[in-house]
């Protein structure tokens, strides 16, 4: 805190009692403005004179309904000792609406008198802006004893409108979530900038996965509606980590810890924008609960495969699909891919998973191609353990040779993650595919930091554009030098470029206009069902008749 310097900065004669008006108002109101916290200062008679905007930004109110109210009605704790000079500071809580709920922590300082003692002034200092893990670890203690909800959230295009419009868009750009998360928040809610892109949210109660899950829903659907800054529209995009007391801990550190874990699981496969933290042992647990049902899913069939159409842009013709594993079990309901593979990796199920998702999808292949129905491509997921199988490659041909199918038909996608960690042998067996015909494609393109180099080591056919480097490509000249790069790239070495994660008709607009061909997302189409693809398939041929 800079209380120090902020209270010899400040002198009482600097103010005349009386009226509620200040002489130099303009030197107090510059002082204030040099406070990087939301700061404000009060009369004898606790009336609100001067408060600098990050005040008002984060009370919600204007300086004018401040000083209506007064500093007594805003403040959850008697002030009336600090304002008669029996105390020299006092810890509060703002409150920002009439009969609400205190929120926000207050330092209230009583400054230097030079007039005599009956003149006093006081300084007022929001604390919620940036805590010390300290004090988030009372607060927790002393405010939330029965349980608590921390989200840990980050604003994941602040990179990007700080290198298009500069810092001071960035600052209003968090100080608009700021206060819109004020507004959102429940009673006995708090939150803090934690710098950068990150903040904190601590809700009151013990919660159930299903509660935290609809509020984080609903919070962040208040924070991603479409703001101006600095006359730009900008769509704020979150990902949010969530940690529980006690379920994952009661120190604030280790909820921390956890909610911080869960948000880097937001940027894995299939990137979900809210993730809940599990135990460290999660992964030995899931390994238990999971192992014997997938190999026995697997061995009687019964998981399931859906294909996202990858769309011709201009046309709206689907060129290829990429073929996604699903799996609803009887007694645990249906799992997260994501879960569901890392256990099949740990417990060499992998290999197993594999080849019966490469079955299933060349026999439907095969069955369109008898169908009439033109489905030119189909994209399957393969991890380096999979390739590292020595029978793995021979499967492949032989299942590729039996439903009557070409090498080149067939995509195969590896993760720029797995990429970047492959070993030498993994990647002279994927040289080997590709010179017998395979197509090759790095997903996830923009999630790691040797992309680029690998594309020029490895013989890829495709790349995959991650959603993240789209997110905003309408409106931020950033991203569209990015991807204009890329698509130059792949032009002078013939490499196609499909975008995923179109999810709104302007980034369709855009990415046409920069000159990308294909594309993937919830706005081109959903993951849809085999009956659900071939009726898409049909409805294509009859309208091109």
């Amino acid at each position: 805190m800079a209380q120090d310097l902020q209270a010899k900065d400040f002198q009482a004669g600097d103010f005349q009692a009386g009226d509620g008006q200040r002489s130099g108002s303009g030197a107090v109101a510059g002082l204030l403005e040099r406070i990087e916290q939301p700061a404000a200062l009060a009369d004898a008679q606790g009336a609100i004179v001067a408060a600098n905007g990050a005040f008002c930004r984060r009370s919600g109110l204007e300086l004018a309904a401040l000083r209506q109210r007064g500093l007594q009605a805003l403040c959850a704790a008697d002030v009336t000792p600090l304002l008669q000079g029996a105390v020299a500071s006092l810890s509060s809580e703002l409150v920002t609406a009439p009969g609400a709920e205190a929120a926000i922590p207050l330092a209230l300082t009583r400054l230097p008198a030079t007039n005599g003692p009956e003149v006093v002034w006081c300084l007022l200092e929001l604390l919620d802006q940036r805590v010390t893990l300290a004090d988030l670890d009372n607060l927790v203690l002393a405010r939330y004893a029965d349980g608590v909800v921390l989200m840990h959230l980050q604003l994941l295009q602040l990179d990007l409108v700080r290198g298009r419009l500069g810092i001071a868009a960035c600052e209003a750009l968090i100080e608009e979530i700021a206060h819109r998360l004020e507004t959102a928040l429940p009673a006995g809610g708090f939150y803090s900038r934690q710098g950068g892109d990150r903040l904190l949210v601590l809700l009151p109660g013990a919660m159930g996965i299903d509660a935290v899950r609809d509020v984080a829903g609903t919070l962040l659907a208040s924070l991603e509606a479409p703001t101006t800054v600095l006359e730009h529209v900008i769509e704020p995009s979150l990902n949010v980590g969530i940690s529980r007391a006690p379920d994952d801990g009661k120190e604030f550190s280790v909820l921390l810890e956890a909610a911080t874990r869960a948000l880097e699981e937001t940027h894995r496969q299939p990137f979900p924008s809210c993730c809940i933290a599990s135990p460290v042992e999660r992964s030995v647990q899931l390994q238990q609960l999971l192992a014997r049902p997938l190999a026995l899913a697997i061995e009687q069939e019964q998981l399931e495969l859906a294909y996202q159409p990858i769309i011709e842009l201009e046309t709206g013709r689907v060129i290829a699909a990429e073929v996604l594993c699903r799996w609803d079990d009887p007694v645990l309901g249906r799992q997260s891919p994501a879960d569901f593979i890392d256990v099949a990796e740990a417990t060499a199920q992998i290999s197993s998973l594999g080849r019966w998702v490469m079955e299933r999808a060349f026999e439907a292949l095969h069955r369109w191609d008898g169908a009439g129905l033109q489905l030119g491509k189909i994209c399957i997921n393969v991890s380096p353990l999979q390739v590292q199988d020595p029978s793995w490659s021979s499967d492949l041909l032989t299942a590729l040779e039996r439903h009557q199918l070409t090498p080149g038909r067939i995509v195969l996608e590896l993760t720029e993650g797995s990429i970047l960690e492959m070993s030498d042998h993994v990647a002279n067996q994927l040289r080997d595919l590709r010179r017998q015909g395979f197509e090759l494609a790095m997903d996830d393109f923009g999630t790691g930091y040797s992309g680029l180099q690998r594309l020029t080591e490895l013989p890829f056919s495709e790349v995959k554009i991650d959603r993240s480097l789209i997110s905003a490509i309408d409106y931020d000249q950033l991203q569209q030098a990015m991807l204009s790069a890329v698509i130059r790239l792949s032009d002078a070495t013939g490499i196609m470029v499909v975008v995923e994660g179109v999810e709104r008709s302007r980034q369709r607009q855009m990415l046409l206009s920069l000159g990308c061909r294909h594309g993937q997302g919830y706005q081109l189409s959903a993951p849809l069902s085999d009956l659900e693809l071939e009726a898409l398939l049909q409805s294509q041929i009859t309208a091109e008749a």
